[in-house]
């Protein structure tokens, strides 16, 4: 049945006509605090859970981990949503933003997180079934008295397969893949006087909605010196094409009437960095693990439109790992500040994070707070 349905709901994508989509689909994801802690997703970090969306290489030594469910909120400038969507006179809201852009999002992931990770000396594997619900706003000065808005739901099935091929005695060599196929749906709306955002929610039922079915891969190597030393790298959709279907109106999927249809792409990243294990017989008797990263997450940064300065793709991360049950995080990216922290409740473990994020396309041209919680149920 839920073959069928998809094939219902994308058929239509051979007749195209893509002039009225965007030029490039978003990737998938899931909210993880862990990675907003330590300012980003850092590749060269011991496999986990969220190794299967990291680099997939990873999951090689990774320890055996059943997650059963999770639920994860990013929040990136809620004050601005929550003023927007209540106040009488939105326009007053926009007095001090004399920028070129703003966004606001939230997204929440879960409750659905379910899958494994586990390995031995020679392999690793990880999958997960996920979903993410996103709203978020944006504007832009070219239309000073607009805004668009999302909400969109995703489901994400992903399968990650890493390999060691070289076991030396000082050094270690893994690769890793991760296939992914993701199905998406909701509201991108065309640009909204200001004074309607208010009201969008009593009026979803009468914008067009998009559906979105994509596929793609991440390839990722990471290089280990006396389990210490770990210098690894990720591409993420080399190849992820997406099939696009837009409707006037959530009604008429069953009438498969489309405005505009066409195969789009993600686009592609690529990220490199190095992550050290710090093994000092002195900071053990204190500290179980501590571990610096090092990443540059815009090595394909000019393949987009609107590239930012190189210096906001700088990241590094510290993290502190005390009695096997507690976690200290610090971090910085976008030239901004982060930090968190992890407590291991057995049954559950608890995420937290709060950093600072650039909206714009060069350092300090917007800075706002944003914060995230994961509570996760695991073995």
């Amino acid at each position: 049945m839920a073959v069928k349905l998809a094939l219902f709901c994308f058929l239509p994508v051979l007749g195209v006509n893509a002039q009225d989509l965007p030029p490039r689909v978003d990737a998938v994801g899931f909210p993880f605090a862990r990675n907003t802690a330590l300012g980003g997703a850092h590749v060269g970090l011991d496999g986990d859970f969220s190794s299967i969306f990291t680099n997939p290489a990873a999951l090689v030594g990774a320890a055996p981990r059943k997650n059963y469910a999770e639920l994860a909120i990013d929040i990136i400038d809620i004050d601005l949503i929550t003023h927007m969507m209540t106040t009488d006179d939105p326009l007053s809201e926009f007095a001090s933003l004399l920028v070129d852009n703003f966004e606001a999002d939230l997204d929440i992931g879960g409750p659905l997180a379910l899958g494994a990770v586990g390995s031995d000396n020679r392999y690793g594997y990880g999958w997960g079934l996920f979903n993410v619900s996103r709203f978020g706003l944006s504007w832009n000065r070219e239309q000073m008295l607009m805004i668009s808005a999302t909400l969109t739901e995703e489901f994400t099935l992903a399968g990650a397969y890493g390999l060691r091929l070289y076991d030396g005695l000082d050094a270690k060599f893994d690769l890793g893949i991760t296939a992914k196929t993701f199905l998406r749906a909701g509201y991108r709306s065309s640009p909204l006087f200001i004074q309607q955002i208010k009201y969008i929610l009593q009026d979803l039922l009468e914008m067009p909605f998009e559906t979105q079915l994509g596929a793609g891969f991440d390839i990722g190597f990471r290089w280990t010196l006396v389990d210490s030393l770990s210098f690894a790298a990720v591409l993420y959709d080399p190849f992820s094409p997406v099939w696009v279907n837009q409707y006037s109106e959530m009604g008429k999927i069953s009438a498969q009437e489309t405005i505009a249809s066409g195969r789009m792409s993600v686009r592609p990243r690529a990220s490199a960095g190095v992550s050290w294990k710090m093994l000092s017989p002195f900071w053990h008797r204190y500290f179980n693990d501590i571990t610096l990263s090092v990443d540059y997450l815009g090595l394909l940064e000019n393949l987009s439109e609107n590239p930012r300065d190189p210096l906001l793709n700088i990241s590094a991360g510290c993290e502190i790992r005390m009695l096997k049950v507690f976690w200290l995080r610090a971090g910085f990216k976008d030239m901004q500040p982060a930090g968190g922290i992890g407590i291991n409740f057995t049954f559950m473990n608890v995420d937290v994070s709060v950093y600072r994020k650039e909206l714009g396309t060069r350092p300090n041209q917007y800075v706002t707070w944003a914060a995230s919680v994961n509570i996760s149920f695991r073995d």
